[in-house]
């Protein structure tokens, strides 16, 4: 095999081991090193009271009766143009929180219509986002398993922008004033502790829930509609998610911010004047799990905490300052593009915005590519067309040594060294391709963006085409682009590159995001217009007199 076919089949391998390396640790992201759970599996409280002083103690909230336990529920909805939440007195906790645009509805599967997306989602026995409970010093259990993360509260104010729960936790009495906030898909939360009779914590859970037989994310499978809810919380400079299998754990450091990755979107609870702290913990359903933060209690404690719950727009993000864009998880494989995958965000809202298509600012995007790697791509059409020119040569070398392969190869390549002929240029642009092409799969898998955009037929680019009409055409594309490139002098290898290849990388394309198929399909079609124009420059052999 020719040093040009070691170097394609080595790069085209090396896709493979990465796609393969992350089919097996999906998921298994680099984790801060858990603290020892309890004996018995419960959530692991403060070891000791914070040393710093807190605030001066706010007033405390006046002392009300607790509803008797079979109080009915009451509802109350706080609505903007970006999404309706939905709150009960049962906790005074957050039941339904609704996206309202219609292009955040969640992808429905052939027997599954779409819908809006919940981003509340917890099973039956869990508490719901937003519920308090108090750390057994305040003569709560400190868990998702308190009873008063449940327990009825009094609504005691609610207007059209927000609404006031009183109640217990444990043994102290607690307010928690609702609000819309200042920015889309923000809400503010106040948390109000009474007297306390000696330092503990109180704790906001947000809570999680995915069916242990829910699609999983694959790389092959990228395109399809798979479900993901994680806990994760940004403490201290680190980043940190829970995949329900290390220990219960609380993570050092001041959270900056805590809450649940939902693969395009993210809740994230962000205290403010107060040094909060976050932990992780599961829960006896198979698939639960919770995120939480824990607010220390001196004396009284009054809390200010901003919960954003929303699509993952970079911008939108980036405006906390708390390094919430860290939510952005692009993947143990492609998170080494992450930084190339936010360039090609950028470039690609800048065409979005004059030519208002997604599918065309794709294609736009391969044509920028395609002219920036052009000189290259010049050398390399060259370096092919010599190679084509000794195809004769190389035909008799084959005649000469027959079998002998070794002897074979050897002689193409002296062949190659007496004419100057590169055989590794015809490789070059499709190694600085292959970033490219992961970087744009890093861009459509993390990217709400372009979460469910249409072109043409396509309903969502970042889901696989539906007719597979773009991978069969980029398979065409591909088998054309091998056919019109010089053929290696190994037939058995001619007849893989011709033919083994378009096939085998068109199975992979099959369920892979239709916006990076269209690249490719884009980017092959450019290709074979340009080798056929520079094939029409090359100057042709005189004719014998």
């Amino acid at each position: 095999m020719n040093d040009s076919k070691r170097i394609l089949v080595a790069a085209l391998a090396s896709v493979l081991i990465l796609f393969a390396w992350n089919e097996l640790v999906v998921g298994k992201h680099k984790r801060t090193p858990p603290s020892a759970a309890p004996p018995d599996g419960g959530v692991p409280q403060a070891a000791s009271t914070p040393a710093a002083a807190p605030a001066a103690p706010a007033p405390a909230p006046k002392p009300v009766e607790a509803p008797p336990p079979s109080a009915p529920e009451e509802l109350v909805v706080l609505e903007t143009p970006q999404f309706k939440a939905t709150f009960t007195s049962h906790g005074g906790a957050m039941k339904h929180l609704l996206l309202k645009q219609d292009t955040y509805r969640r992808r429905g599967r052939a027997e599954v219509a779409d819908e809006p997306i919940d981003l509340v989602q917890v099973t039956a026995g869990e508490p719901l986002p937003l519920a308090l409970v108090a750390s057994p010093e305040l003569g709560g259990q400190g868990d998702a398993g308190d009873p008063s993360a449940q327990a009825p509260m009094r609504i005691t104010a609610r207007d059209q922008t927000g609404v006031t729960f009183e109640g217990k936790a444990g043994a102290v009495d607690v307010r928690k004033t609702i609000r819309l906030g200042a920015k889309p898909y923000e809400m503010e939360v106040d948390v109000d502790v009474g007297a306390a009779a000696r330092p503990g914590s109180v704790s906001l859970l947000y809570p999680a829930y995915m069916a242990p037989n829910a699609p999983k994310q694959g790389f092959f499978s990228g395109g399809e509609v798979f479900e993901t809810v994680t806990p994760v919380c940004r403490a201290g400079d680190k980043t940190v998610r829970f995949d329900g299998k290390d220990a219960n754990r609380a993570l050092p450091g001041a959270a900056r911010w805590v809450g649940l990755d939902q693969h395009y979107f993210v809740s994230a609870l962000m205290p403010s004047g107060v040094d909060g702290e976050c932990y992780f913990a599961s829960l006896a359903t198979p698939g639960a799990s919770i995120a939480a933060l824990r607010l220390p209690v001196q004396q009284s404690l009054r809390a200010h905490v901003v919960l954003f719950a929303g699509p993952k727009q970079l911008d939108l993000l980036r405006s906390y300052g708390r390094d919430l864009d860290t939510a952005i998880d692009y993947g143990p494989v492609t998170n080494f593009f992450a930084f190339f995958a936010r360039i090609l965000l950028w470039v690609m809202q800048r065409f979005y915005g004059f030519v208002h298509n997604w599918g065309v600012a794709i294609i736009l995007l391969t044509l920028v590519v395609k002219t920036l790697l052009y000189p290259l791509t010049v050398k390399s059409m060259q370096s092919m067309q010599e190679m084509r020119k000794l195809q004769p040569e190389v035909e008799k070398l084959k005649a000469k040594f027959g079998d002998d392969k070794e002897k074979m190869n050897q002689a193409v390549m002296q062949l190659y060294q007496q004419h100057k002929v590169n055989p590794l240029g015809g490789c070059l642009p499709l190694l600085l391709q292959m970033p490219i092409w992961l970087a744009l799969y890093a861009t459509l898998q993390t990217s709400v963006e372009l979460y469910r955009q249409p072109f043409l037929w396509i309903r969502d680019l970042t889901a696989y085409d539906p007719i597979y009409v773009l991978p069969l055409a980029m398979g065409v594309s591909s088998f054309a682009m091998q056919k019109l490139s010089p053929q290696p002098a190994d037939n058995a290898q001619a007849k893989m590159l011709l033919y083994f290849m378009p096939v085998f990388f068109t199975f992979i394309m099959l369920k892979l995001p239709a916006g990076l198929t269209l690249y490719i399909l884009v980017n092959n079609l450019l290709s074979i217009a340009q080798q056929q124009w520079l094939m029409r420059k090359e100057p042709k052999p005189a004719k014998a007199s």
